[in-house]
């Protein structure tokens, strides 16, 4: 009897946790598409009033990203409002933690300083930001996002047909899901309400261990950028670092000042192995100063961007896999050889 007692207890003591659980992870609705697979968002340089703008410099955050433009006459301005309204809904706490990006497809139009006003008019949080044509092309591209210019060579007035949804960012990089245009202010905020405390649910194949297999590299390197980069390397780098960013050949041979030559810059150095921040600091305040053999500081002779134009040509020259480590989804992993080579991390513990 007593046996019987104690597992009837255990049954129910479990169920009730499988009820729990149910409840908790299986059955919010969200208002928007969930995307069956995360995609880590694209990494592309655009420019607003304040300065450069990447969405990774929102990470930790939740992005909400919009595409239109200032003339748009209805769909922009009432999906602006409607984000207005959605962050109103939330705590003071919940919406310091929510970024809204409007990305202009009209940058003929569209100058950084216009899209900032522009998006001051709905909220002073908000981001204007816009690119050259190649750029908006890319990101639009890795969003999926259409927009179309109609007649601009024959009016000032022209329009542009484009997407209406909303792309939700989570706080680690990924693209979640999508509202579609006209989804209540009132189901938005539920939806961020959810992912704040809870994140996006995941799916019971990830839940079932780690997957090990090589991730796609989610840098994208505008061509544009590539090319200001490489005439700014060959005026202000190439002549120590060589034309072909190949270095000195003893670049690894310690001087007795305990220096080194100036070391290759593409793949076959390790710059890769720096975080990009830290290769931002070292352009901008120069390494081994008090030596005969040092690398200079560029901080008065190059803004950010420029020195972040360099950094992506030097990019251009890495392979996936060091691309992959450098932005945390790869480590390192001493070989037989002494060597050490590029090996994929554990999926559910990559940093985006």
């Amino acid at each position: 009897m007593k046996k019987n007692l104690a597992t009837l207890i255990v049954i129910l003591l479990l169920s009730s946790a499988s009820i729990w659980s149910y409840q908790r992870f299986a059955l919010y609705q969200f208002h928007g598409s969930v995307f069956q697979e995360p995609k880590l968002a694209a990494e592309i340089v655009l420019r607003s009033a304040s300065g450069p703008v990447r969405l990774s410099d929102y990470q930790g955050k939740i992005t909400l990203l919009y595409f239109g433009y200032t003339s748009c006459p209805d769909v922009c301005p009432t999906s602006l409002a409607n984000l207005k309204l959605t962050l109103g809904n939330l705590s003071p706490e919940e919406a310091a933690q929510v970024q809204v990006v409007f990305v202009s497809v009209d940058p003929a139009r569209d100058t950084p300083e216009k899209l900032g006003r522009y998006v001051q008019m709905f909220d002073a949080g908000f981001i204007g930001a816009t690119g050259t044509r190649e750029e908006i092309d890319l990101i639009t591209a890795a969003f999926n996002v259409y927009y179309k210019i109609n007649n601009s060579e024959s009016s000032e007035n022209y329009s542009v047909d484009h997407s209406g949804f909303i792309t939700v960012i989570d706080r680690s990089g990924y693209a979640v899901m999508s509202w579609p245009h006209g989804t209540p202010p009132g189901e938005m905020s539920e939806d961020l309400r959810y992912l704040l405390r809870n994140g996006m649910p995941i799916s019971a194949q990830i839940l079932a261990g780690p997957t090990y297999t090589p991730v796609v590299c989610a840098v994208t390197l505008a061509p544009a950028h590539i090319r200001g980069g490489e005439w700014l390397y060959q005026h202000h780098c190439a002549q120590c670092h060589g034309s072909d960013l190949a270095g000195n050949p003893a670049w690894q041979v310690e001087l007795a000042d305990g220096s080194h030559l100036p070391p290759p810059l593409d793949g076959n150095g390790k710059a890769w192995q720096y975080s990009e921040q830290d290769l931002l600091q070292i352009i901008k305040e120069g390494r081994s100063l008090d030596k005969p053999m040092y690398m200079p500081a560029f901080k008065n002779g190059l803004a950010d961007w420029e020195i972040n134009f360099i950094l992506t040509y030097m990019k251009s020259k890495w392979s996936i896999n060091q691309l992959n480590y450098q932005h945390g989804f790869m480590t390192l992993t001493p070989q037989a050889t002494q060597t050490l080579v590029a090996t994929p991390s554990p999926t559910n513990t990559a940093t985006p």
